[in-house]
Formats: C-alpha cells, sequence, structure tokens
C-alpha cells in the first residue's frame, strides 16, 4: 500500500483529475461497486456530472499549461552560471558540514517545454552522477532521444542528497548543443 501512495505522489496532478474522473464516471455508469458503494439515482447523476468536470479540468490543465517551466521555479533555485553552467543553490536543510554526500537522482528530462515525457533522461543523469558528491553533466544531444525535431529543448535535473528528503533542481532553458553541463551538487 505504501508502494502505491508513494507512487501516487509522483504522478502529474492531470493525470489524477481526469484518473479521478473516469473513476466517477464508472461509479455512474455501474451505480453499484460490489455492494460497498450504493448511489441512488441522484448519487448515480452527480457522480457523472463530477465525473465530467474532473476529466475536464484536466484537459484544460494540460493544454493550459505553459511549457516555460522555468519560470515556476523559485529563483532561489537555480544560479545561472557562464557558459550555461547551472547550479541549485544550496538549502538550510542541507548538511552545514562539508562531509562528503552522495547524489542520487530522481529524475531528468530533456526537452520538456518541447512536451517531453517527463523523466525521459534519467538512466543516463543517474549513471553519470548517482553516488558521486558532484556531478558536472555534459547534456550530450546525439546520446539523448530527440523527443521534438524542430524544437529547442531545455534540461532538468531533480535529485537528493544521501538520505536526505530535500529535493533540489537545476535547469538549462535553452541548450546551445556544444559543451552544456548541469552541474549537480551535495557539497555544502
Amino acid at each position: 500500500m505504501q508502494d502505491v501512495i508513494l507512487k501516487l505522489v509522483d504522478v502529474p496532478m492531470v493525470r489524477m483529475f481526469v484518473l479521478a474522473g473516469i473513476i466517477f464516471l464508472m461509479i455512474a455508469v455501474l451505480g453499484k461497486i460490489e455492494g460497498k458503494i450504493e448511489p441512488g439515482s441522484i448519487g448515480r447523476i452527480g457522480s457523472a456530472i463530477l465525473g465530467v468536470v474532473l476529466i475536464a479540468i484536466g484537459i484544460m490543465m494540460q493544454y493550459g499549461e505553459t511549457h516555460d517551466v522555468y519560470a515556476k521555479l523559485p529563483p532561489n533555485m537555480i544560479a545561472a552560471l557562464p557558459s550555461q553552467t547551472v547550479v541549485a543553490a544550496s538549502q538550510s536543510s542541507a548538511p552545514a558540514n562539508t562531509e562528503a554526500v552522495s547524489i542520487k537522482v530522481v529524475s531528468g528530462t530533456y526537452g520538456r517545454n518541447c512536451n517531453a515525457k517527463a523523466g525521459n533522461a534519467t538512466a543516463p543523469l543517474s549513471g553519470a552522477c548517482d553516488g558521486h558528491s558532484t556531478c558536472d553533466f555534459i547534456i550530450d544531444t546525439i546520446m539523448l532521444e530527440d523527443p521534438a525535431p524542430n524544437c529547442s529543448k531545455d534540461f532538468t535535473a531533480e535529485w537528493k542528497c544521501s538520505n536526505g528528503n530535500a529535493v533540489y533542481s537545476a535547469a538549462l532553458s535553452s541548450l546551445s548543443g556544444k559543451n552544456d553541463k548541469l552541474r549537480l551538487n551535495c557539497v555544502n
């Protein structure tokens, strides 16, 4: 049960609205689910209306979403450095000493601004950075799958440090295609 809850936390809000809408539509159509849920005719009508509204909200959220993911990130989470290198700012919950703690990649996404699937670059990012205290990930556009030709792609990374709960983020809003680096850091 705990695994199911952890996986639901990672599901985008849009999918949760659509899934909830489908569940309410199923209640409206089936009417009775294993004798535990028995909505009357008014309950079935209300369930159908709520299901359609939730699905419509989910669809509107998907298509109304801005594709500039960096506008949503707090400014203290990203600090731009010369030559397209980005370093996440330190958070107060990070260890106070300089003891080396290791990076555990949560996700890496290439081309999210072009509607690419979230987490499509997690494996190469994880392979290069997991277990290190600092990692300069060189974004090799040839190695990464091109999710949308003719679209200037971004790159985002999320990671945790050792067993901490804080999730750090770094992003490049546009890639030059040459020596683009993203720095993941767990050293204070």
